[in-house]
């Protein structure tokens, strides 16, 4: 046994001597010291009823209402590498992809079909304004996705992998996906299809009218489920698991998280 215990220690030695060795001969520097970047500006108008859609890989997404029917996009583009020509060069090859129809609009700085140089790190920092009616579909793989306005009557998707989801004003009906991140959310009305809200790793918190009608499902792991200011007939419920009505029933809310709790409360009266 002492035997092979000197043996693992010696071949560990080694593998870690032939792994700096590598990086020593390809020049990897896993640290990133200098910075590029630009921005991206972009004004669409759309068709009624069309649909914005923003395809991100690390970054956050913000959105806000605008006063008009205009759609404007500032991105902000960064690449960090090992030295400043390396991050300039990898800035000169960051592009953001346009596909621009007269109903949909689709913005893409994901990494798919790009080329990633070794120890650089890309990002984009989106700062949009909508008009009231788009609908939206956000994805981020990793970053923050926000939607903030007094009234967005179109559809929203907001899909991450890591990054919280905060939204405000949504009229329409919703999706809302994140896996490591809490979702907060508040609501003027439902759709037809109603709202749901997921998350494996974080707090789900709605906000909702007092007046809301509407089917409540809400499934929680390790957390607890609490509702507070709502008019809710209760068919079942547990200390992670709630089924019931609000205001006679409507459309769907279905909410789900593995690791954290869930919070349903009614708006306060303005």
């Amino acid at each position: 046994m002492p035997a092979r215990s000197a043996w693992t220690r010696s071949a560990a030695a080694w593998l870690v001597a032939t792994a700096a060795f590598v990086a020593g001969g390809c020049h990897l520097d896993v640290s990133s010291r200098a910075e590029a970047r630009d921005q991206w500006k972009r004004h669409y108008t759309l068709a009624a009823g069309g649909t914005l859609e923003i395809r991100n890989t690390v970054g956050v997404i913000q959105v806000e209402q605008g006063a008009d029917n205009g759609i404007d996009v500032t991105a902000d583009r960064i690449v960090r590498a090992f030295n400043d020509e390396a991050a300039k060069d990898g800035l000169a090859r960051f592009q953001i992809q346009e596909d621009v129809k007269p109903d949909r609009i689709v913005i893409d700085s994901s990494s798919q079909g790009q080329t990633l140089m070794i120890n650089q790190q890309r990002s984009v920092e989106y700062h949009v304004r909508v008009p009231s009616w788009v609908n939206l579909t956000l994805h981020t793989t990793n970053g923050e996705l926000q939607a903030i306005g007094d009234h967005f009557t179109g559809e929203f998707r907001a899909t991450s992998t890591n990054g919280r989801v905060r939204a405000r004003g949504l009229e329409g009906n919703a999706v809302i996906e994140t896996t490591n991140g809490t979702v907060d959310v508040e609501v003027n009305k439902l759709g037809d299809r109603g709202i749901s809200c997921e998350t494996t790793n974080g707090m789900v918190t709605l906000v909702v009218p007092p007046a809301v009608s509407a089917r409540l499902s809400a499934r929680v792991t390790n957390g607890e489920i609490s509702t507070s200011g709502l008019n809710l007939a209760i068919a079942e419920q547990s200390r992670h698991r709630l089924d019931g009505t609000l205001n006679g029933g409507g459309p769907p809310i279905k909410i789900e998280t593995t690791n954290g709790g869930v919070r349903i409360r009614a708006k306060a009266s303005s």
